[in-house]
């Protein structure tokens, strides 16, 4: 269970443009006055993950001060997910392993919770305590969490528990109850400018990640990661719209009419190229984020009429959901690229 890119490149003290909640944390962390139980909420990629592991290894350090280290062996056994006094909850897997659970995989059965419950009554193997990570927590079942409460109202000492969800209202009032809440909201541009610049991406596909991410750090590096998406985006600009000829279309059709996997992916991405189009058309995006579109489309994001931005969006989704309905993957294909050819001659 290695850690994940988030980990290498953020610290405790990366958080604070979180807020008063981290700042909050820090202090507690600081004068010793950490609760027993967080509740760590967020959307996708805000985070969840990589402050519950830095937390954890907080709780674990083997030094007496600046904790984390980040460095000692209780630090890396942390980030890997190996350390004996991390107990690591996910749905549909034992506890700290990547083996399946026999209940299948998208639940936290009372039979895990229980386990979890039986273990932290143990001594610790190395000491300083132990750390319960329960990832996805809303993934509990009402069983799972009613066990689960009365070892957060009465937990043994040293013994911390870090809950992250994505849906909080998903979890007992009781639970939440008995947790600090450590609530994630979406990272400024300024922050996730910071750490893709550390990463070396360079100025122009940083503005596109500032974009596509929305405000998520942890989607911001997969991004900036994932050369097989920068690839496919240009196969995709090249191929719809670059688009010069109905025998072009034809082609392009011909050859996804067997992956449909694939076209599906390149609709999402064409979804998110014609969004950013029509952002730099209506003033909200800086028009050097399209710079490598074909310049029929540049002179449709200055010229064009609103209607047919709308019109070229609803064209995709209308494609997306005929392949979704198993419809002939080549025609739906051809429609929509001889579409996009009839759009791109006028400019």
């Amino acid at each position: 269970m290695p850690g994940t890119h988030e980990e290498e490149r953020l610290t405790l003290s990366s958080f604070l443009p979180q807020g008063t909640v981290i700042r909050s944390l820090l202090r507690s962390m600081k004068e010793g006055t950490c609760v027993h139980a967080y509740l760590i909420s967020g959307s996708e990629g805000y985070g969840k993950r990589t402050l519950g592991r830095l937390m954890a290894q907080f709780f674990l350090c083997e030094r007496e001060e600046n904790r984390p280290c980040g460095v000692c062996a209780a630090c890396q056994q942390v980030r890997s997910g190996t350390h004996p006094d991390l107990l690591l909850v996910r749905p549909g897997r034992k506890i700290s392993s990547d083996e399946e659970t026999e209940t299948g995989k998208h639940a936290i059965t009372v039979t895990t919770i229980r386990e979890v419950i039986e273990r932290v009554s143990t001594h610790a193997y190395e000491g300083r305590g132990k750390v319960v990570l329960i990832q996805d927590a809303e993934q509990m079942n009402p069983q799972a969490q009613n066990a689960l409460l009365k070892t957060l109202e009465e937990p043994p000492a040293d013994t911390y528990f870090l809950l992250l969800t994505q849906s909080p209202g998903q979890l007992l009032p009781t639970v939440v109850s008995r947790c600090r809440p450590l609530a994630l909201h979406a990272w400024n541009d300024t922050v996730i400018t910071r750490v893709l610049q550390k990463q070396g991406v360079d100025a122009q596909r940083l503005k596109r990640i500032l974009y596509l991410s929305e405000g998520s750090v942890g989607k911001a590096i997969q991004l900036a990661d994932d050369e097989d998406y920068w690839k496919q985006r240009e196969r995709v600009r090249d191929g719809f719209l670059g688009i010069e000829s109905r025998s072009d279309g034809f082609a392009l059709a011909a050859s996804l009419r067997e992956k449909r996997t694939e076209a599906l992916q390149s609709l999402d991405l064409l979804e998110d190229m014609l969004r950013m189009l029509a952002f730099v058309h209506f003033g909200r995006l800086d028009a050097s984020l399209i710079d490598d579109y074909p310049m029929a489309w540049k002179r449709m994001a200055q010229e064009g009429n609103d209607r047919d931005f709308l019109h070229l969006l609803d064209a995709v989704s209308e494609a997306r959901n005929a392949l979704q309905r198993q419809v002939n993957l080549q025609a739906v294909l051809e429609r929509l690229l001889l579409r996009m050819m009839e759009e791109k001659v006028k400019w």
